[in-house]
């Protein structure tokens, strides 16, 4: 069963007894699965200073030792793996041992085997578990729940995996749900990120800004914002960043790196830095990215959605090459995912537009206005200003106003601002001067704002100007580094970084860091300085 709050164990020394020795493995046992993720390297040191003889016939210490290979700093995917054979010998030569054992042992190898993007069989060991975990009504009722979170958890991970956004919405929640009481830190952080990673793809920014807030806020102290276990996290932000317009990805991209490297999360992430790379006009960055990832993800059983993000973004790419054939038969065969996700219509109206076809552009987008309120928040916003473009390009004005209404609306609520730029300055400048003579709604007003430019103009100025040590730290915080790490980069304690930031915020005016970053960026403050 997970405790949470069990952070440390007692640690056994040489000079310990026999009967200190099995209370320490005593003690490691109640608390080893919030242990391991966090001190992994420490954990297995303790079990391995005791004489063999007294663990290696605890199968929940070999589950322990095994799943202590997935902790924070550890970069070997597959150590795990004669640990788990270990585990499945106990429980053949002892077919009555405790669902916690048997049900854990499957759930935490799903986790192993997904690391090493195995994907089905991974799912079938969760399967596995899920059958255990219904049938045997022996164990209490809290060791089934915190099984059932762990399961949940991870089956919401493959379903990310499979790009079935919906069920792994529905599983992490789940698990969510139940994290406070039955999921270790580590755990609850990996599904406040995976659930920021969903609400990004569904279009929620402001819930993937809440969950990556909670999540920094459990993470802080420990170095899980910067493992494996926020890797989804810090993808997450990068994204966001990116479809926001904010200067300065470097630091996001680095962050990315380190969380993802080693992990079966790294091709997502060398995908979100392509998308960067794209932003930054760097296309052959993107082509070297994409294949990269190309190989990578080959390498993986079970059916990702890689495969067809990377065309997407390859043809995006050729078509920003000036390659627009190239870029028509790579979007072309792409089938939209559920929910349009991943939408590729949108490449290859953009081709036609390019080609001087806006009526193909049209019939290329007919099935995303045909789906209406289904279709991402993300991407619907950019089909609307596509559309817009077409039916300008058409002479069709009064068409074209209503799309592009509908398109900075729908923008506004996630402050995104890049997929306009994919419709070309003169388009884009057409647009918005016809828009910003319209009354308009105060979000459509923010909209028109942001990419007009006015904004910084008319951004009030602060009552108290940020001091210059106040101003480091704002630099700090918009990295999305921790408390924690900033006190040590700057040599200070945590509590007088969260002075600092206390300040920080009672000027800004603000109630968090997305906010305080919002309110940076309206002042027009230099923090990538």
């Amino acid at each position: 069963m997970n405790t949470p709050d069990d952070t440390a164990a007692d640690y056994p020394s040489a000079e310990m007894q026999p009967a200190d020795h099995r209370a320490a493995l005593d003690a490691i046992e109640r608390a080893w699965t919030s242990i391991a993720p966090l001190q992994g390297a420490r954990l297995r040191e303790a079990i391995r200073s005791t004489p063999e003889d007294e663990w290696r016939g605890r199968p929940r210490i070999l589950l322990a030792l095994a799943a202590s290979h997935r902790s924070v700093g550890s970069r070997s995917r597959s150590a795990a793996l004669p640990w788990f054979r270990g585990v499945a010998k106990a429980i053949d030569a002892d077919p009555t041992m405790s669902l916690e054992v048997r049900a854990g042992y499957h759930i935490h190898l799903a986790a192993a085997l997904r690391s090493l993007g195995n994907l089905v069989v991974a799912h079938e060991h969760l399967e596995v578990a899920r059958t255990l975990i219904e049938n045997d009504t022996t164990e209490s009722i809290s060791t089934r729940i915190s099984l059932s979170a762990s399961f949940s958890l991870q089956l919401g991970l493959i379903r990310v995996h499979y790009g079935e956004y919906d069920q792994a919405q529905f599983a992490l929640g789940l698990a969510g749900g139940l994290a406070v009481e039955h999921l270790s830190l580590a755990e609850r952080v990996e599904c406040l990120s995976a659930l920021a990673y969903v609400a990004m793809l569904l279009g929620d920014f402001r819930l993937a800004d809440e969950h990556l807030e909670a999540a920094e806020a459990l993470a802080e102290g420990t170095e899980l914002m910067s493992s494996v276990f926020a890797a989804l996290a810090q993808i997450t932000r990068l994204q966001l960043a990116l479809e926001r317009g904010e200067p300065g990805v470097a630091a996001p991209v680095e962050s990315v790196r380190l969380a993802t490297r080693g992990s079966d999360w790294e091709a997502h992430g060398w995908f979100a830095e392509a998308h960067a790379c794209l932003v930054e006009r760097r296309y052959i960055e993107v082509l070297d990215l994409l294949a990269r990832i190309t190989r990578l993800v080959d390498a993986f059983t079970g059916t990702s959605t890689l495969p067809a993000a990377i065309a997407s973004l390859r043809s995006e790419t050729m078509r920003c090459l000036g390659q627009p054939q190239e870029a028509r038969r790579l979007a072309a065969p792409l089938v939209p995912t559920p929910r349009h996700i991943q939408c590729p219509a949108r490449v290859l109206a953009l081709v036609h537009l390019a080609a001087g076809e806006p009526e193909a552009a049209l019939d290329a987008l007919e099935p995303c206005l045909v789906l209406g309120d289904l279709h991402s928040d993300r991407t619907m916003p950019h089909v609307h200003a596509i559309v817009a473009a077409a039916h300008l390009a058409l002479g069709e004005t009064a068409r074209a106003d209503i799309a592009f209404d509908r398109s900075l609306l729908g923008a506004g609520r996630n402050e995104s601002v890049w997929m306009f730029s994919t419709l070309g300055d003169d388009v884009l400048r057409h647009l918005l001067e016809r828009a910003s003579h319209r009354e308009q709604s105060q979000p459509i007003r923010a909209s028109l704002e942001r990419l007009l430019g006015s904004s910084v103009d008319a951004a009030p100025r602060l009552d108290e100007p940020l001091s210059d040590r106040e101003l480091v730290i704002v630099r700090h915080l918009a990295t999305g580094q921790t408390l924690g790490q900033i006190g040590s980069q700057l040599f200070i304690s945590v509590n007088t970084v969260k002075s600092h930031v206390r300040s920080i915020y009672r000027k800004l005016q603000a109630s968090s860091r997305r906010e305080a970053m919002t309110r940076v960026r309206e002042l027009g403050l230099h923090i990538d300085d």
